[in-house]
């Protein structure tokens, strides 16, 4: 997505500037599906008067076969684009997360636990946990990496997010709005803060708050203790740190 932010920047700098019946968003997203496919909305307002629709158009068209060019088959496809009232919607099909990311210059794994781990990524040090649809506790990442080996999403953009099954973690970034859905969108992570707020006000009153004991059911991911030991005290050097990389990434963790 930030490509096509890019491509924008540059049409309106310089002046110049078909239907998805299922997958309709409402800020960028992306719905990532069983079989490792992708379906991926961006969603721009733009200045009419410094904007041409169908240029627009066609540098979208143009990027999109030059890098199915260089690719085997096309595993890209433009399914819908247009500018209403100055709202540009682009929603695109990628064959795998591994399009998705090349083409838009991004972070954006799809895959199990034991894939993210072997490929380094960074795991942080807690996550939300996640009972249909509601955050209910915490637990932490040596909870996660010595769970059973779920799928999880790994991104770098701000978006909503879809997977096909039910979400059990999120990172401390990420929003929960649905059952298979969430969001790492400052704005909307503002007003869910807000909403926190009160609910714990109201929770402390009642029960002290919850919070899970972060048990992780023991199962195939496979982790050596000494990496972890190791990720963990490199997480942990300062404060500073950790608050500098705490958003670099989002987690979504689903069955």
């Amino acid at each position: 997505m930030k490509k096509w932010k890019g491509i924008l920047a540059v049409i309106l700098i310089t002046g110049c500037l078909g239907g998805c019946s299922q997958f309709q968003a409402e800020h960028n997203a992306v719905k990532v599906k069983r079989d490792g496919s992708v379906q991926a909305a961006v969603i721009d307002t733009l200045d009419k008067s410094y904007y041409s629709e169908d240029e627009l158009k066609q540098t979208i068209d143009d990027s999109v076969s030059a890098y199915n060019q260089s690719q085997e088959g096309d595993p890209i496809v433009v399914k819908k684009f247009n500018v209403t009232d100055g709202k540009a919607e682009l929603y695109m099909n990628y064959a795998a997360s591994r399009d998705y990311q090349d083409f838009n210059n991004v972070t954006f794994y799809t895959g199990d636990l034991q894939g993210a781990y072997d490929q380094k990524y960074e795991f942080p040090d807690e996550f939300q946990k996640v009972e249909n649809g509601k955050v209910t506790g915490s637990v932490t990442r040596s909870d996660i990496l010595g769970g059973l080996n779920y799928n999880v999403v790994i991104c770098s953009e701000e978006m909503d997010i879809e997977v096909p099954g039910k979400i059990l973690y999120v990172t401390t970034d990420a929003v929960v709005t649905g059952k298979k859905t969430a969001t790492s969108i400052s704005e909307e992570r503002e007003k869910a803060a807000e909403s926190e707020t009160e609910t714990a006000s109201e929770s402390e009153s009642t029960d002290g708050g919850s919070k899970s004991d972060g048990n992780a059911e023991k199962g195939q991911f496979e982790v050596e203790s000494e990496s972890k030991s190791a990720a963990g005290n490199e997480a942990s050097d300062t404060a500073d740190d950790a608050e500098e990389v705490k958003h670099t990434l989002t987690f979504v963790i689903y069955e």
